[in-house]
Parts: C-alpha cells; structure tokens; sequence
C-alpha cells in the first residue's frame, strides 16, 4: 500500500481501498455501536492515512513499513490496517467529544475528554489524552454484551432509560436497567482507573 501511494499506482490503489473498506466494515460493528457516521469515520481515517504515506511521514526502510515520530523513522509496531482502526477511533471520539463529554459517572463528577494539544507524544507518536481513550474504547469492548449495549445507547447515543428499556426487554423495569447501568459503570471506572494506573496516567 506504501509503494501504490508513493507510486501512483491507481489499480493497487483500487485494491487496498476494497481491502481497507472490507476490514473496517468487519470490525466497524464491534468498535462504533449504534454509529451512524461509520461511513464518514471510515472516509476520514482512509484520507488520513493516505496523506501519512504521501507526505513520507509512513514509508518503507528495508522493506519494513516505517513511521516518523520524534524525528527517528521507527518500524511501525502495528500493520497499516490496524493502525487505520486506531485513527478510526480517535475520529470517533472526535465525533464523541463535539456531541458531549464522555461521562464516568453517575453523580458529579466526570472524565472529560481532554485536548491532546495539552500532552506530549509518546515514542508511537500518541498522546496521553489518545491514550486515556483508547483504553476506554478497549475495556468498553470487553465488557458483556449486556454492559456495552447499556453504556454505548445511554453515554454515546444519549437515549433515555425509557427509550433503553423498549430496546431491552431483558430488563423489566426502569428501577432495574438503573441499578444495571450503575453496575456497569461501576466497573467500567474501576477498570479503566486500573488500566490508568498501569499506565502511569492520571484520571
């Protein structure tokens, strides 16, 4: 795909784009749930990387696909396609943070999604701010499907607990999806908090 950019090669273009595009819609549903802007996400992430490879800021070094970042050209640690979900996701949360911030809690007090102007990079190029949602992104992911469906229609869709109760049957009453959405969060902070700790980042 580096060469094809570089090159112009229109026909290998055409193929990697038909790759990219199949690879993003096997995973878009499990990633952006409930997303509707999939198809714009999935445009702007393609275009991003794309202007990577042509500005040689990605390029190949000894046949191995390689990145700049902090003046030093690095072998990248991740294939391109994974590397297109990762600019995916910080598109959703582009799109996350200008409908709302992102809430980690039930009363007062919340984890806004902060300015990655404000942080350094890392050796891979990502700040600390990205950093703080992908791991959010990722324990989202891993949490039961009953969790993420919870947390994803109320925080990301902004549905009401009414509107939430109609999707799901499996919670008979209101006072229960409550009580539900309380346990996810619960733990969704404790492991995020952990993950934060690992990772030597402040919440």
């Amino acid at each position: 795909m580096v060469e094809a950019v570089q090159q112009r090669n229109n026909a290998a273009l055409e193929r990697y784009y038909h790759d990219c595009k199949s690879y993003f819609a096997h995973h878009a549903a499990a990633v952006f749930v409930g997303d509707a802007n999939v198809d714009d996400i999935f445009q702007e992430a393609l275009i991003h990387l794309w202007r990577e490879i042509e500005t040689h800021r990605i390029e190949l070094a000894d046949k191995r696909v390689c990145r700049w970042t902090e003046g030093q050209l690095r072998p990248m640690s991740s294939s391109l396609l994974t590397f297109l979900m990762a600019i995916a996701k910080r598109k959703h949360w582009e799109l996350v943070r200008q409908q709302q911030r992102l809430v980690l809690a039930d009363n007062d007090t919340t984890l806004e999604a902060l300015d990655s102007s404000r942080f350094a990079e890392t050796a891979d190029g990502i700040s600390e701010s990205e950093q703080r949602e992908q791991i959010v992104t990722d324990v989202v992911l891993q949490m039961t499907e009953r969790c993420r469906q919870i947390l994803t229609l109320f925080y990301y869709e902004h549905r009401t607990l009414d509107e939430i109760l109609a999707l799901r049957p499996e919670n008979q009453t209101k006072q229960g999806l409550k009580t539900s959405k309380y346990k996810c969060m619960q733990r969704l902070r404790e492991q995020v908090r952990e993950r934060f700790a690992r990772l030597h980042l402040s919440i």
